[in-house]
């Protein structure tokens, strides 16, 4: 009994002494990596401090300083179908750009419904008399909003402009191509109000979109895509995909 009592008195010295290694010296060690100052300093220093790199920023605008103007086109999407367009860019400041566009798109009324006629062999929309087209060519100023709470990389804005807008009728009774030799033309005054954003870092070539809503009023007594319903205003939302190329 006395032996088994020596070596269990044994056995707790042991585990005390390593109890009390373990004990001290990870203590120390801690301190050294995140306690007293360092050699030569008479205050410690806060590692949990991030000074951010300011050299996006910076090329950023460097980038824009360098780039003043450019040209782009426009994809557009609104109830009348698909459209094109093509811009002028002019860059006065970093919130600031001022355009020229000119788009084309189709214009109709929202219930025309094509057919197919079996005998004929053609599709065709009933008691259509014109095919419509409108050119609208505006001058607008773009300004950049929410600079200071958004990353460079989306730069939201909002535009707006007025300009002519060119009608373009064409007779539904003559074959597309053919139809352009009885065209006949109108010029309108409008002009839009919109939002959108850029994406990506300043460079060459941006892409954004856009939703811009339109007013284009006809007046009088409005100009027939289906027999005996004229259409009166050819404004409305369109929205638009752009590419721009700046130098």
């Amino acid at each position: 009994m006395n032996i088994i009592r020596v070596r269990i008195h044994r056995l707790l010295f042991i585990l005390l002494l390593c109890g009390g290694a373990l004990f001290v010296f990870p203590q120390k060690s801690f301190a050294q990596v995140t306690g007293g100052p360092m050699p030569g300093r008479g205050l410690s220093e806060d590692t949990t401090i991030i000074f951010p790199s300011p050299r996006p920023l910076l090329a950023d605008q460097q980038t824009l300083q360098s780039l003043k103007q450019g040209f782009g086109i426009d994809l557009l999407f609104s109830s009348n179908g698909f459209g094109a367009g093509v811009f002028y860019q002019r860059i006065f400041n970093d919130k600031v750009s001022g355009f020229v566009n000119l788009g084309i798109s189709g214009a109709r009324n929202t219930d025309e419904i094509e057919y197919y006629d079996p005998y004929d062999q053609r599709v065709f929309i009933p008691n259509k008399v014109n095919r419509l087209f409108i050119l609208p060519l505006t001058v607008g100023v773009q300004y950049r909003v929410f600079t200071d709470n958004i990353a460079e990389t989306l730069r939201p804005y909002i535009s707006a402009g007025v300009g002519t807008t060119f009608v373009l009728s064409t007779p539904y009774q003559y074959e597309f191509f053919q139809s352009f030799g009885y065209a006949n033309t109108y010029t309108r005054f409008g002009g839009f109000i919109g939002v959108g954003a850029n994406f990506g870092t300043i460079a060459k070539s941006i892409m954004g979109v856009n939703a811009r809503y339109y007013f284009i009023p006809f007046g009088g007594n409005g100009i027939e895509s289906i027999r005996e319903s004229p259409i009166h205003d050819f404004g409305g939302l369109f929205l638009s995909l752009s590419v721009s190329f700046l130098n």
